[in-house]
């Protein structure tokens, strides 16, 4: 408990440290503190227009008149799609493509929705209720920080008491400092901003997850901290491959009687059936489909990249693996001489202890467990129509990472002074980081591969 308190306090000193004047008032894209007013006051959509238009998801409600009132009914929703030389095509709800001639257009009204799942926003209503729009979500975000900085070391701490793991209390520390300041948790900590603070908190369920899932020990502490996982970050519901892989797979899940561990599906299924349910009527109510978070609706529909791939295709592939594993800085000829790209950079470069990950391990199925869980969230990541920008490092990492922390835990990789090295690398890495990102404009640029082209 001592060790835990005091790893709490210093995660909230160096993130409170690295956030500085930033703690003095929200974020300017606090998305979620305007989806807890929605709630508040018994609304899916906004209550209040948002303050740009950065990542909100809208569409408008088109009254329409003449021939096409009689074609397609007094009213529609969706958006014009504003491809060239099609600019009266009205794309609906449910995907037709209408042609509304101007004479037929009626008033239009825009409703604007927060696109990402609402977990934080649900974890948020208490302090919007009391305090309104001035919630602030970089403390928010800090707080959630610092817990996981006591969760991976709880989680790791885990491994070595059941067995798994046969790191002492004080390797399993340096794990913990890789974890907290050696990858994008420590930049993403420190802005509040709806996209870091989804990947922050999503963090923090996720570790819970891990910590009842392993060996399928707690099958509804595990389901119910699975689901809130997924309601923050929706990549996570792949997740649940670990817990069903440590049930029917692993040599202590098929070591239980039938019924037993059948018993444990049902108990671990529940909390997530019952919240996955949920978010699809959510889904269901603001855009007629159970599986429509709402990011197809950003820059109200119009985004060329969704509009013509959808938010899953292989034409992302490539850029989202060049900025998670080869993207580096570039040199350029004027101060300050080097630009770093807000597509991000290479895991192997922001988290070098990574690297150890190459030397191979045998006999430990815990890490074939890790492993295969780690593909399974990272694969919808690989073709997703975002490669995470803007961004210092590859922030869509944070929903993999506790895996590969996992398997670096495992095995016969001494805790050395070339392993503790690549950790302190990490962090000086992710310092300057979390030191520079959104506040040094000129150290970064834009360089990528070109956007994805029919």
């Amino acid at each position: 408990m001592r060790t835990s308190v005091i790893l709490f306090v210093v995660g909230l000193i160096v993130f409170s440290a690295f956030a500085n004047r930033r703690l003095l008032i929200h974020s300017p894209d606090n998305h979620f503190v305007y989806l807890a007013d929605s709630f508040l006051q018994g609304q899916l959509d906004l209550t209040r227009n948002p303050p740009h238009q950065n990542d909100w998801a809208s569409y408008q409600e088109l009254e329409l008149k003449g021939a096409s009132a009689e074609a397609h009914g007094p009213l529609v929703k969706g958006f014009f799609t504003r491809r060239k030389g099609k600019g009266n095509q009205f794309q609906t709800l449910s995907g037709a493509l209408l042609e509304i001639p101007r004479r037929d257009r009626g008033q239009a009204k825009t409703r604007y929705f927060v696109s990402f799942p609402p977990g934080p926003a649900v974890l948020m209503l208490p302090w919007v209720a009391a305090v309104g729009y001035g919630a602030n979500d970089v403390i928010f975000t800090v707080v959630f920080a610092g817990l996981n900085v006591v969760l991976i070391f709880a989680f790791l701490q885990l491994l070595t008491r059941l067995g798994h793991s046969l790191r002492t209390e004080k390797e399993n520390l340096w794990l913990t400092a890789l974890f907290a300041f050696g990858t994008a948790h420590l930049w993403c900590s420190v802005l509040g901003r709806v996209w870091f603070t989804a990947l922050i908190v999503g963090v923090t369920f996720h570790l819970l997850y891990l910590y009842f899932a392993v060996d399928a020990r707690r099958p509804l502490l595990a389901g119910a901290a699975l689901a809130m996982a997924f309601a923050t970050r929706a990549s996570l519901v792949f997740a649940a491959v670990f817990f069903y892989w440590q049930l029917f797979l692993s040599e202590k899940g098929r070591a239980l009687d039938s019924k037993e561990r059948w018993r444990r599906f049902a108990l671990f299924s529940a909390p997530c059936l019952a919240v996955g349910l949920l978010l699809l009527w959510y889904n269901a109510a603001r855009f007629e489909n159970p599986a429509e978070f709402g990011h197809t609706y950003l820059a109200g529909g119009t985004m060329p990249r969704i509009r013509d791939f959808g938010l899953m295709h292989f034409n992302f592939l490539d850029r989202n693996l060049h900025a998670a594993l080869t993207l580096v800085p570039q040199i350029i000829d004027k101060p300050p001489y080097i630009q770093l790209s807000k597509h991000g950079m290479s895991l192997f470069l922001t988290t070098p202890a990574l690297l150890l990950l190459f030397r191979p391990l045998r006999g430990h199925a815990l890490s074939r467990s890790f492993a295969v869980a780690a593909g399974c969230v990272a694969l919808p990541i690989a073709f997703y129509q975002n490669t995470g920008w803007e961004q210092f490092g590859f922030r869509f990492s944070l929903d993999f990472m506790p895996y590969l922390v996992g398997c670096l835990a495992l095995g016969a990789r001494p805790m050395t002074r070339w392993f503790r090295g690549l950790i302190i690398a990490g962090v000086l890495v992710n310092a300057i980081g979390a030191a520079t990102f959104h506040r040094v404009g000129g150290l970064y640029g834009h360089h990528i591969a070109d956007e994805p082209k029919r």
